[in-house]
């Protein structure tokens, strides 16, 4: 199963336990992830037993901390992202070296943002050989709060995925080829066309397929416009695709800029199809540029994870956390609403595992970066706007052409 799809398969079952944990009264939980590395045993053990160590993001970590010399195998310092350092302490438990380590959070002597939960004991395992190995990282906590309960799937993958990359850029193995990053996108595509014909038919299917492809591209040539390497675009089953960055970019104006170009670089496209279709009756001209339209313009509702939702995050980049935070905590209801209205059950699931990091102030601090300027909000308004106009455009001037996509 390719890593998405078992990143995405994680947090919805995990998800789906936290109501069950809530009725039972569960409040000790253990939550356990394993991932392929490409590198060897002994780099990805250098990387997840270090105590000095710049870790590879996204967001980029900085882990810098020394031994207690008053308490045998307690480390305390600092982890730094961004330009935030935040307190960090912790206690060795167990070390089994080359193998295994087990720690427990010195949370009293840590940063707010790392009190999560009491008792919070962590372990990292490496297995492998000379060229290639595997990471299992654990922890294991008990809960105080329903968002921890939400954020911690989300943490555990992010902090697995930091390991593993770091470890693969010191193998001289960073960043993946063109083979692998095409392997991919063919894969998880075959996959959402499945998807898409069980929903609709073989036409619609494709027409949505295309839809999405040319959608994400705009992302992949923003990415690659303001320097952020490109991992890959990957189709989600019954939902779309996204496309994958190492980064999200250092400032609200390219996070902004990056969101735009989504629904902003496809409406080159549209308008060719649009103009091909008056130049003829072709039916399947006809669907892809009404769904294209309509793809693309409710992609911009400013409800995260949507593209419009990024773009709302930097256009707030200006208010105080607690005034953006409580815009995005609406907005996120009425996408939940929406959601349920529409029976996508999967962006609801999506809507509802980022919640907590939207709505936590710790984590909302962490995120923040440079904040737009008065000029790149302009910039950003007049370039969303004229983008939803266009779609709202072009989708009322097709609306009333009948699909044929699958018949009629």
């Amino acid at each position: 199963m390719l890593p998405l799809l078992q990143n995405l398969f994680f947090l919805i079952i995990e998800l789906l336990r936290v109501p069950f944990d809530l009725v039972v009264g569960t409040k000790r939980r253990i939550y356990e992830v394993s991932r392929f590395v490409d590198a060897p045993k002994t780099v990805a053990w250098n990387v997840v037993s270090a105590h000095k160590i710049k870790l590879e993001g996204p967001p980029p970590m900085e882990l810098d901390t020394e031994p207690d010399p008053a308490r045998p195998g307690v480390f305390t310092g600092t982890c730094q992202y961004n330009d935030k350092r935040l307190k960090f302490a912790y206690q060795i438990l167990a070390e089994t070296p080359g193998e295994a380590m087990t720690l427990r959070l010195l949370a009293d002597e840590c940063d707010p943002i790392y009190q999560v939960g009491d008792d919070y004991i962590g372990a990292v395992a490496v297995a492998g050989d000379d060229r290639q190995s595997v990471i299992t990282e654990c922890c294991e906590l008990t809960h105080t709060r329903i968002s921890t309960r939400l954020l911690m799937p989300l943490t555990v993958l992010r902090s697995l995925y930091s390991l593993k990359r770091t470890a693969e850029a010191r193998a001289g193995r960073r960043g993946r080829n063109f083979g692998d990053q095409l392997t991919s996108a063919v894969i998880t595509g075959a996959l959402t066309f499945a998807s898409f014909s069980a929903l609709f038919d073989m036409s619609a299917a494709v027409i949505l397929l295309l839809v999405v492809l040319l959608h994400e591209l705009g992302h992949v040539l923003a990415m690659r416009w303001v320097g952020i390497p490109v991992r890959g675009i990957y189709f989600i089953p019954f939902f779309g695709g996204v496309a994958v960055g190492e980064g999200f970019g250092k400032s609200e104006a390219v996070r902004g800029f990056v969101a735009l170009m989504g629904p902003a670089g496809s409406m080159l496209t549209t308008g060719i199809f649009f103009w091909l279709s008056l130049q003829n009756d072709d039916p399947f001209l006809a669907d892809l540029v009404l769904l294209s339209a309509v793809v693309n313009g409710l992609n911009l509702l400013p409800i995260l994870p949507l593209d419009g939702g990024r773009i709302l995050q930097a256009l707030t980049s200006r208010l105080s956390p607690r005034g953006a935070r409580a815009i995005h905590g609406a907005l996120l209801l009425v996408g939940v609403g929406l959601a349920a209205w529409f029976g996508d059950y999967l962006l609801m699931a999506l809507i509802l595992l980022i919640a907590p990091g939207v709505l936590s102030k710790q984590t909302y601090a962490l995120n923040q970066v440079m904040p737009l300027t008065r000029r790149e909000m302009a910039w950003l308004v007049c370039g969303y706007g004229a983008t939803l106009l266009f779609y709202i455009g072009v989708a009322e001037r097709t609306w009333n052409t009948p699909l044929v996509a699958g018949g009629s």
